[in-house]
């Protein structure tokens, strides 16, 4: 029996977008900055939603999950965009979405299928429609 390897699971690759506060002169601003680019993950399913039409505008509110590596610093709050299939070097479709809280699944001691320890991140993507 092969073990599951969630390494070889993680076919896209997301850059990570954190609030940052950023000094000018006597003034203090929050910008948004790049944190990490290229993380190998996969993002999965677990309640898509179809679009919702309004009279002011169509938009989509969806969640989903996302798994990578529990070495990976994601924190909630944080932007993500996630290319799909990017690590298999396609240029799928680009997803925006906000971070929860990770919850890490690590390694146990003397694990009989080693590999499986990973972080799942729920995720928020709500956007307007053009």
């Amino acid at each position: 029996m092969d073990a599951l390897n969630w390494r070889d699971w993680y076919t896209d690759l997301a850059d990570v977008y954190r609030v940052q506060a950023v000094k000018e002169g006597d003034l203090t601003r929050h910008e948004r900055v790049q944190v990490l680019t290229g993380v190998p993950c996969r993002i999965y399913r677990s309640g898509s939603r179809a679009i919702q039409m309004e009279q002011t505008a169509a938009h989509v509110r969806q969640e989903d999950r996302l798994a990578c590596d529990v070495s990976v610093d994601i924190r909630a709050g944080d932007e993500l965009i996630v290319t799909r299939g990017g690590r298999l070097g396609r240029s799928g479709p680009a997803v925006r979405a906000f971070a929860a809280d990770p919850t890490p699944y690590h390694e146990p001691f003397g694990a009989v299928l080693p590999g499986l320890a990973h972080q799942e991140i729920p995720l928020l993507q709500e956007a307007r429609v053009r």
